[in-house]
């Protein structure tokens, strides 16, 4: 079924290819449930007035059209037709990623797309980044990340905080720790997620804390939270929620870059860290973290009593994972698409 619908792509993609490039149009492809730096690079390019964007899915209508005449495509995950499909070669092809960092390993895998760049924050990460896609290092553009642009605009926390406090009113004048684990791949280990952090306990250790839960969004509406927590898995973008928590309690995942280049504490509670090892990390926990590791919920406690000590360990896993964030990465990734 799937080599039939690559077949028929590519019959209607030929049609389209009658039609000219246009100069000033960049399609932004999300194909990830969130908008990331796709996102960031789209609001960037709108205020510039330059460029006709489009916001797409791989179910938009006349996605394949718009593919086959615009100046640039732009992604935040792999999109399989592209390999089959023959973009012409005036048409660029840039790929984002929906995740900042060299954390866990993905990639290297699929099917290689000959993409024109691979954007990635850092130096130090253009080498994981060419392993992940395939591609010559050459192509691996290390010209910042466009989530940290946003995240190094100055921002008004107090009117964040003010929102937040009007939507979950319950959390106003507490301490805020959020709890936000990443995906497995094995359903059966995410339907077990939650039975391994004990809320009762937690309550019972920090009465003056409210305990804000967002999860994977592949795992939105999977699960069922006791009403002692508050549920921000339905939020639609994440970092409101980390500039507004005292804490960051994650495991794998790389909104742990956002907490660390916004200064935020961040425990890594990491109950199943050698099974979860096994699928390999491009630079492992264990040799640069965000924050202290917890592999038992009561190790976890224990942490979270502490007074944080950890700004310099934070520092210099941003100055890695998040490279230099002065702002102008979609300056520059504009620049690439010219």
């Amino acid at each position: 079924m799937r080599k039939i619908t690559l077949l028929i792509m590519s019959v209607i993609f030929r049609l389209c290819r009658i039609f000219p490039v246009k100069a000033s149009k960049i399609v932004l492809l999300k194909n990830f449930p969130v908008w990331g730096s796709l996102g960031a690079l789209g609001d960037y390019l709108e205020r510039r007035g330059a460029w006709q964007v489009l916001w797409l899915t791989p179910r938009s209508p006349l996605l394949l059209f718009h593919l086959a005449t615009a100046r640039a495509v732009c992604l935040n995950n792999n999109f399989t037709p592209l390999a089959h499909i023959g973009l012409k070669k005036q048409t660029k092809v840039i790929q984002l990623w929906h995740a900042d960092g060299a954390l866990k390993q993905w990639g290297g895998d699929a099917k290689p797309y000959p993409y024109d760049a691979v954007i990635c924050a850092g130096e130090g990460l253009r080498h994981y980044w060419a392993k992940a896609f395939r591609v010559p290092m050459e192509r691996v553009l290390a010209l910042g990340s466009p989530r940290m642009d946003q995240l190094a605009r100055p921002s008004d926390v107090s009117s964040i905080r003010a929102q937040f406090h009007a939507k979950y009113p319950q959390c106003k004048d507490k301490r805020l720790i959020l709890y936000a684990p990443t995906f497995r791949e094995d359903p059966a280990q995410n339907a077990a997620l939650l039975s391994h952090f004990d809320f009762s306990a937690f309550h019972m250790r920090f009465p003056d804390a409210a305990l804000l839960v967002r999860l994977h969004p592949g795992m939105h509406g999977a699960y069922k939270l006791p009403v002692s927590a508050v549920d921000v898995t339905g939020e639609p973008d994440p970092e409101p929620l980390v500039r507004v928590c005292d804490c960051l309690v994650t495991d794998y995942s790389s909104i742990c870059v956002d907490a660390a280049v916004l200064d935020i504490p961040v425990i890594l509670y990491q109950f199943d860290e050698a099974e979860y090892s096994e699928r390999g990390f491009f630079v492992p926990f264990r040799t640069l973290a965000p924050g202290p590791i917890a592999n038992s919920f009561d190790k976890l406690l224990d942490l979270l009593a502490l007074p944080d000590d950890t700004a310099q360990q934070r520092r210099a896993f941003a100055d890695f994972h998040a490279g230099a964030r002065d702002g102008k990465a979609c300056e520059r990734i504009e620049s690439e698409i010219a």
